[in-house]
C-alpha cells in the first residue's frame, strides 16, 4: 500500500509512538527526512494527508510543493501559516493550523517579559555587575492595568488569564469582535485605536497575514501611552520594524519585549536586524523560544495529529485557515 501521510519533518522516538498511538489503522505514515529527492517527490504525489511543523523552505522546497495535487488535507504543528505558498496549493486542499496548542507556555513567556521590563530588571541587574548599587527610579505597577492583546484566539486567551492573575483588567481585538472569554472589552480592528489608547501593556499574537502586516505602525505606537510595554509574540512583521525602532528612540520610557523577529533563520536563513535595538536600553528580546518547554512539543503534536485523526473520520476540526488571508 503506498502512503497516504506523510510527515515533512523528523519526530523524535517519543514522538513517533504518539503518531502510532493517535493514527494506528486510519493511514500508513511515511516520515520524509529518511527518503532520497525521487522517493519525496514519488510520495508527495500520492499523499492524502501532509503534517508540517511550519512548512518552512527547510522541511519542503517548491518543487515538493507542486507534487500536492493529490493531497487533501494539510495540518501544521505550529499556529502560523505564514510560510505556506498558496498560490501553489490546490483550492480544494484544506490548511488547519495548530491554533493554542502552545497557549499555556506563550502565556508564561509574555508574563516573563512584561515583568523583567516593567521592573527594570535587565537594566537593573547590568549596573549590579559594574558595581554600581543605584536603587533610583521607580518601577511599574501592572495591577490595576489594562492589558490590550492584539489577536484574542487561543494564545489570546491564556495571556488573558495570566494578565487577571495579575490584577489586570483585559482588552481584547480579534476579527469577530466576539468571545466567550471573561474579559472587560472585546473588539474587532474597528476598536483597535481605542485598545492601543487605553492599555498599559499591548501584547501582540496575531498571525501575519496580508491583513496585519505592519498593523502596528508609526501612527499606531502614536496612539500608546508614553510608558506603554509592546510585547510581541505573534510575527515579527505585524510591527513595522523601523516605526518601532524610531519610536523606541524617541520615547525613553516606552519599552518592547520581542520574541518574534523580522528575520529569523527557519523562515528567512538567518537573523537579521535592519536597525540596531540592541544598542537600546528600552528593549529586551528572546530567540523565539516562548513555546520551548520539554512537554511542549509532544502536547502540541497529540491535538494536531486528533485534528488529522477527525479528518480521516469525517468529523470537526480545528484551526481551518482562509488561504484569502494570505494570498496577494
Amino acid at each position: 500500500m503506498k502512503p497516504s501521510i506523510v510527515v515533512t519533518y523528523n519526530p523524535r522516538e517519543e514522538e513517533q509512538i504518539i503518531y502510532r498511538d493517535i493514527l494506528r489503522g486510519l493511514a500508513p505514515i511515511s516520515y520524509f527526512t529518511d527518503k532520497s529527492e525521487a522517493e519525496r517527490i514519488e510520495i508527495f504525489e500520492q499523499a492524502d494527508v501532509v503534517i508540517a511543523k511550519s512548512f518552512s523552505p527547510k522541511e519542503i522546497n517548491q518543487k515538493e510543493i507542486s507534487c500536492l495535487k493529490n493531497t487533501r488535507f494539510i495540518q501544521l504543528i505550529f499556529a502560523g501559516a505564514d510560510n505556506i505558498p498558496f498560490e501553489l496549493i490546490s483550492e480544494n486542499t484544506t490548511v488547519a493550523s495548530n491554533v493554542g496548542a502552545f497557549a499555556e507556555q506563550i502565556a508564561e513567556h509574555v508574563l516573563a517579559l512584561t515583568l523583567a521590563l516593567a521592573k527594570n530588571l535587565i537594566p537593573k541587574n547590568r549596573l549590579l555587575q559594574e558595581s554600581k548599587f543605584d536603587g533610583s527610579g521607580f518601577n511599574q505597577e501592572l495591577r490595576g492595568g489594562v492589558c490590550g492583546i492584539i489577536g484574542f484566539g487561543g494564545n489570546g486567551k491564556e495571556i488573558a488569564k495570566t494578565m487577571q492573575a495579575m490584577g489586570m483588567q483585559v482588552f481584547g481585538i480579534n476579527r469577530s469582535g466576539t468571545t466567550e472569554a471573561s474579559v472587560e472589552f472585546i473588539g474587532s480592528i474597528n476598536e483597535l485605536k481605542t485598545v492601543l489608547q487605553v492599555s498599559n501593556v499591548i501584547v501582540v499574537t496575531t498571525p501575519l497575514t496580508r491583513q496585519t502586516k505592519d498593523l502596528i505602525g508609526k501612527k499606531e505606537l502614536e496612539l500608546m501611552k508614553n510608558d506603554a510595554i509592546l510585547i510581541n509574540v505573534g510575527r515579527g512583521a505585524v510591527i513595522n520594524q523601523k516605526a518601532l525602532y524610531d519610536h523606541l528612540m524617541s520615547h525613553p520610557n516606552f519599552r518592547a519585549g520581542i520574541d518574534t523577529w523580522w528575520s529569523e533563520p527557519a523562515s528567512h536563513g538567518e537573523f537579521k536586524l535592519d536597525y540596531p535595538f540592541f544598542e537600546l536600553p528600552n528593549i529586551i528580546g528572546s530567540p523565539h523560544i516562548a513555546d520551548h518547554v520539554p512537554r511542549s512539543m509532544p502536547n502540541a503534536i497529540q491535538k494536531a495529529l486528533q485534528n488529522v485523526k477527525n479528518f480521516l473520520l469525517g468529523k470537526e476540526i480545528r484551526g481551518v485557515v482562509n488561504r484569502n488571508d494570505y494570498l496577494g
